[in-house]
């Protein structure tokens, strides 16, 4: 993160960048980070070098010490890099955010980033226009130079401590309700010209159905109805981009697929910023997506490298082991063993 912090600055001596969007997934969690244990102890065996989806070794099981500064240090490493080059992040939230944690633990941390002045404006405004009520401060939008930009929150469809060991991505029907009237509004808007959708998980029917809102009939439903949502607005001839994080890879045309033969919405996955890659070949970096006077989308990945003169044992590990295939025990669902109403 500290790397795509200081290209991105470098690219807004350049060009007008107006902020970095983070789209979920800061800190693991569930076991220590890497880059964390080896701070603390440069021999730390880490995520590659034990088998995957087996027990955790206990060197890398979470401490207390861990869980407690987890969050913070994501503040102090990941984020503070990027506001100390003068650029505003925003923060998606994923599903590691909710391992043994609420969503009112994730606002409570993060309302900073959650109430800044271009959020709070466009709550106001969509007062106003009779806009529902969000039930979590976990999605919102904003209006920047007739782009709207809007965040979803599917990091897990359940909001309990006991209950967030549930990998099932999705929707609250409020949540749906309130999309539904953002993107009705932004098309009758002469004043929107196109609309980006960032969220974590992608939605069904992508490229990646093992790893992202397929996993139960519920969470596909919920995705499916977004889908229509977000279908619907593109008739209007307003350019649309669909933007998702959670597998660990970079990734365009991800909505190219027979689900949806006739219907193809413009996304990408782009889970590229740290955590262990999906794929053999470890590649970080970011989407900088231009948009152009017409509101059309031009996105180009960016990609970061190591600095050849760093021979840390962090940064060995990263540029040459943080990887592993994905788990091949995964199941999804499809659309036609699913009821959805």
């Amino acid at each position: 993160m500290p790397k795509i912090a200081a290209s991105v600055a470098t690219k807004a001596h350049q060009m007008p960048v107006k902020f970095y969007w983070h789209l979920g997934d800061f800190r693991a969690l569930y076991r220590m980070d890497c880059d964390w244990a080896k701070r603390k102890n440069e021999a730390t065996q880490c995520a590659k070098d034990y088998v995957p989806y087996q027990a955790i070794p206990k060197e890398l099981e979470p401490t207390a010490e861990y869980l407690n500064a987890a969050w913070q240090d994501f503040v102090d490493h990941q984020v503070a890099p990027f506001e100390k080059a003068g650029i505003p992040v925003y923060l998606g939230i994923g599903n590691h955010e909710l391992i043994k944690r609420t969503r009112g633990d994730y606002t409570a941390k993060f309302n900073k980033w959650l109430v800044q002045s271009t959020i709070g404006k466009q709550q106001k405004a969509d007062v106003k226009r009779k806009i529902p009520p969000r039930d979590s401060q976990t999605y919102f939008h904003f209006v920047m130079k007739g782009v709207d930009f809007i965040s979803l929150d599917n990091a897990n469809l359940y909001n309990t401590v006991t209950e967030t060991n549930k990998n099932d991505p999705g929707f609250s029907s409020a949540q749906l309700k309130w999309l539904a009237a953002i993107l009705k509004a932004d098309a009758a808007n002469s004043a929107i010209r196109s609309i980006v959708i960032g969220m974590h998980a992608a939605l069904p029917g992508s490229v990646s159905q093992r790893h992202a809102m397929d996993k139960t009939c519920e969470s596909l439903c919920h995705g499916y109805q977004a889908y229509e949502y977000i279908s619907a607005f593109k008739k209007s001839g307003k350019p649309v981009l669909v933007l998702a994080s959670h597998s660990h890879y970079i990734e365009s045309n991800i909505y190219d697929t027979p689900e949806h033969a006739n219907d193809v919405l413009t996304g990408w996955i782009i889970g590229t910023a740290g955590a262990e890659q999906y794929r053999a070949q470890i590649r970080y970096g970011y989407l900088l997506v231009e948009v152009k006077s017409n509101g059309q989308f031009n996105p180009n990945f960016q990609e970061v490298r190591a600095d050849p003169s760093d021979q840390s044992s962090i940064t060995k590990y990263c540029f040459e082991k943080n990887n592993k295939e994905p788990d091949p025990n995964e199941k999804y669902f499809t659309k036609n063993q699913c009821a959805c109403n």
